[in-house]
């Protein structure tokens, strides 16, 4: 592929798993819905009930396949590109919530979704680079170790607050899901590197330790996701699909950016045109989440 394609690709391919990644919760909350509450004390029984469920099984698998797409981008544009993105999938978030889960939408909706759709082109326009920090320098390393470490603590001191206000699972679900992004992005720039790709035998791979810089930062990502999913249940089951999301994106989208230029070192060639994407997928993400959506009743 040419290198000038790289980005526009990397957007398209972000696009489509975010549409995949918010489809998949909408089919869940449809399952949630009629299911006992979710808890921490008995959390096994609570999975199990989860797994046992056609539609909520069908929206992880939904949310499964958006990971092809997802890596691809994450490889060509970098975490401070895609996840952003992800305010892009409200548009299918909300279409869905209106028919599926009987969500009716507050008018403001109808501009989010114009500052959503405007947001993806004005961070095209941004050009931002890919990764350019050197992810095997001891420096980088610590960054990301300190930064993850602000992001667990603040979502392990959020947990506290989640049983009188659940609208805390938004954000420790987002913060969460940020984190796996992060440690996504360092799986797939280990990948990457010239003397992994380089590597003649087998024998050689499996003994280059990017490769096995890139398996822990996988092992430590999918626990991460997959708690960061289990706490979005919890908060969905409390609160409707279409305020509980944007909340939850908003707090994903400040850990990735903010990973991106800290950890990564991710420019953009045009930094109004970048800020002007973020700033109108926030706008959008607040109206969505600022006003109360009312459920329909059924038939209309």
């Amino acid at each position: 592929m040419s290198v000038h394609l790289y980005k526009p690709v990397g957007i398209l391919l972000a696009l489509l798993a975010m549409s995949l990644f918010n489809l998949a919760p909408v089919l869940q909350k449809s399952a949630l819905d009629r299911l006992p509450p979710l808890t921490f004390s008995n959390v096994w029984k609570s999975a199990l009930s989860l797994l046992k469920d056609r539609r909520w099984m069908l929206g992880f698998f939904v949310g499964c396949f958006g990971l092809l797409p997802y890596a691809a981008a994450m490889r060509l544009v970098g975490v401070a590109v895609v996840q952003p993105l992800y305010g892009f999938g409200f548009i299918v978030l909300v279409t869905v919530s209106r028919f599926m889960l009987h969500e009716k939408l507050h008018p403001a909706a109808r501009l989010a979704l114009a500052l959503l759709i405007l947001m993806p082109i004005l961070i095209a326009f941004g050009d931002v680079s890919g990764v350019q920090y050197d992810i095997t320098q001891h420096s980088t390393q610590i960054s990301i170790g300190l930064f993850m470490l602000t992001i667990l603590l603040s979502g392990g001191i959020l947990i506290f607050f989640a049983k009188k206000h659940p609208i805390c699972w938004a954000m420790i679900s987002g913060a969460l899901f940020g984190a796996g992004a992060v440690f996504a992005q360092m799986a797939i720039t280990y990948l990457s590197l010239d003397e992994l790709r380089s590597a003649k035998t087998f024998h050689a791979l499996i003994r280059n330790e990017d490769l096995l810089f890139s398996l822990i930062a996988m092992v430590i990502a999918i626990p991460l996701n997959v708690f960061a999913d289990y706490c979005m249940q919890v908060g969905l089951q409390q609160k409707t699909a279409s305020r509980f999301m944007p909340i939850a994106q908003t707090v994903n989208n400040a850990v990735a950016v903010a990973s991106g230029i800290i950890i990564f070192g991710q420019r953009a060639a045009q930094w109004h045109f970048y800020l002007a994407g973020l700033i109108l997928g926030l706008a959008g993400l607040f109206l969505l989440a600022r006003f109360k959506h009312r459920p329909v009743k059924s038939g209309i």
